[in-house]
């Protein structure tokens, strides 16, 4: 009978479920672990002559590409942006998979953790004698101004915060891996993009070493989390429909 041949597979399917449990856990803890000792060196101080060395190392270079990438990426990581691809990476997901494919939407909590470490980690952003002209200057003025009401209430200033972790490396590791878990063809010119804008934040003089470092840290956290929430969903989604197919037999 069908039925009676179900036990013989349970120890498998367990010892499957149980390694792919650890696996999501791993990929969760790892780069949280390493993000909450990074806020505990940025408490400190600990990462003050590491921060200076990268920031006196790329002070030196100037050329036009850079100037340009670093505008550009600069534009497409405001949270205005990355918000409103999240939302369309939601929708698809709602679409196809229901409350399945609505991890994307992590990122707004990870947009308020980030505001909430910037007020409470004393962490300056870099001096302005690192400043450099970039091209299309207004533009990014303008953008940074519309995303203010976005991202701050009325009573809240800017100048209340401070430059850890870097919110444009959150978002942008966040939406590239959980764009590349869905798409694997896109892993690659992802991590790319993600590593051009850890330059460009630094080049560009927006923030230290420590707080892009910071920023892909909490992004890949929260993005391990959205994704394993989304297989949990999926398998569960599965054994119920398999559920279903053996009753009907």
């Amino acid at each position: 009978m069908p039925c009676s041949a179900a036990p013989a597979h349970l120890p498998d399917q367990d010892s499957r479920e149980g390694r792919e449990l650890s696996l999501r856990f791993s990929h969760v803890s790892v780069p949280g672990i390493t993000f909450l000792a990074l806020c505990l060196c940025i408490a400190l101080g600990a990462t003050r002559s590491l921060d200076w060395w990268g920031q006196s190392l790329l002070a030196r270079l100037s050329f036009s590409l850079l100037d340009l990438t670093g505008s550009l990426l600069t534009f497409l990581g405001e949270a205005p942006i990355t918000g409103a691809i999240a939302m369309v990476l939601a929708v698809r997901g709602w679409r196809h998979r229901r409350g399945r494919g609505l991890g994307p939407l992590l990122l707004f909590a990870g947009v308020g953790l980030e505001l909430l470490l910037k007020y409470i980690l004393t962490h300056p952003a870099p001096p302005a004698g690192f400043d450099r002209h970039l091209p299309g200057a207004k533009l990014l003025h303008l953008s940074s101004s519309l995303a203010l009401p976005i991202s701050f209430p009325s009573s809240f200033s800017p100048a209340q915060l401070y430059s850890f972790p870097s919110g444009h490396m959150l978002r942008s590791t966040f939406l590239m891996a959980v764009a590349s878990d869905r798409k694997p063809q896109w892993r690659r010119a992802g991590w790319l993009v993600v590593v051009a804008m850890a330059v460009t934040r630094v080049y560009c003089n927006e923030h230290w070493m420590s707080d892009v470092v910071g920023g892909v840290l909490l992004g890949w956290t929260l993005a391990a989390v959205a994704t394993a929430w989304e297989h949990e969903q999926r398998q569960d989604a599965g054994e119920v429909e398999g559920n279903a197919t053996r009753l009907r037999q």
